[in-house]
């Protein structure tokens, strides 16, 4: 019963339109949702494309994409970092990365993962009690940043609000 539970699962995931939350499939089997978790997790060691988004478990090679994704050029001083961050995420947008072009070094970045308010006023946390400078004081405020959203429509609505503050670059 195992093993077809977990075959029905991974047609249904493939066959989703929508992703697909654990209580839903939880129902649909007639299991608890960590008996789910666990057959996602024995699904992906064999080796099956699934993600976990925060709406629900997504097969990765369906037709509906997990997430879109923006790569922004911005510029502000480190005073706008928080308004930034807060622009982006209170418009759906989940900052994956911050990137510059350093003229001798390259492409540096590292990643944020910023998703929510929370995220962020833990973020600002850091940069006060730590000795803080930005990267993007190496390019003189210019950065990246790769966004990630639910739809093209919040990347636009980033984009829009992003602008709207004087930080977007051409």
């Amino acid at each position: 019963m195992t093993k077809k539970r977990r075959n029905d699962l991974l047609e249904l995931l493939k066959e989703a339109r929508q992703p697909l939350n654990g209580q839903f499939l939880a129902e649909q089997f007639h299991v608890t949702r960590q008996i789910i978790v666990q057959d996602i997790a024995l699904l992906r060691a064999d080796g099956a494309p699934i993600i976990s988004t925060n709406r629900g478990y997504v097969y990765k090679e369906s037709n509906v994409p997990a997430h879109f994704h923006r790569l922004f050029k911005l510029k502000h001083k480190a005073d706008d970092i928080e308004a930034e961050l807060l622009t982006i995420v209170d418009n759906g947008g989940r900052v994956q990365n911050i990137m510059i072009e350093h003229p001798v070094y390259g492409e540096i970045q590292t990643y944020l993962k910023l998703t929510c308010r929370r995220d962020v006023q833990q973020f600002l946390q850091q940069i006060t009690e730590s000795d803080f400078r930005a990267l993007s004081e190496l390019t003189n405020g210019i950065h990246y940043h790769l966004i990630e959203a639910d739809s093209p429509q919040d990347l636009d609505y980033i984009e829009e609000a992003l602008a709207t503050l004087g930080f977007l670059q051409e």
